[in-house]
């Protein structure tokens, strides 16, 4: 088996919004702090993780868009 770049996945894209969502491109396990795997929501773009980071999110520790409350 080689080591070319096919066969060896790039490093997983993190974005932080200024609004506080953290955007997570690419498969990742979240766990909690006793290591229980959550279940990740579904979100509008398939492969796409969003992490909240306001603390407004009432299904934290998932964005669930408690961020733009407020902003009008």
């Amino acid at each position: 088996m080689s080591d070319s770049p096919s066969d060896t996945p790039g490093p997983i894209l993190i974005t932080v919004k200024p609004k506080g969502t953290i955007v997570i491109h690419g498969p990742a396990r979240i766990e909690d702090l006793e290591g229980n795997l959550l279940t990740i929501p579904t979100f509008k773009q398939p492969g796409v993780i969003k992490l909240c980071g306001c603390g407004r999110s009432a299904n934290k520790p998932f964005c669930d868009g408690s961020h733009k409350k407020g902003e009008e």
